[in-house]
């Protein structure tokens, strides 16, 4: 998935503002890098991915635009 800045700033932003839309994008669009750094002793660990997803989406609204 690729969006404009315009775009990205738009689902960012609605996602701070709590859409779970907007949060599903933004995860769909950072899963390479979630799935990346999910990885544990080379191998992926589904805890370590759910925990990294749940961290972001609980803090999320921390952004400043």
């Amino acid at each position: 998935m690729k969006l404009s800045d315009k775009e990205f700033r738009g689902v960012l932003e609605g996602a701070v503002a709590g859409r779970h839309k907007d949060l599903e994008t933004l995860l769909e669009l950072y899963m390479p890098l979630i799935n990346h750094y999910s990885m544990l002793n080379g191998k992926p660990d589904e805890d370590l991915r759910q925990y990294l997803m749940i961290h972001i989406a609980l803090n999320i609204s921390k952004f400043i635009l």
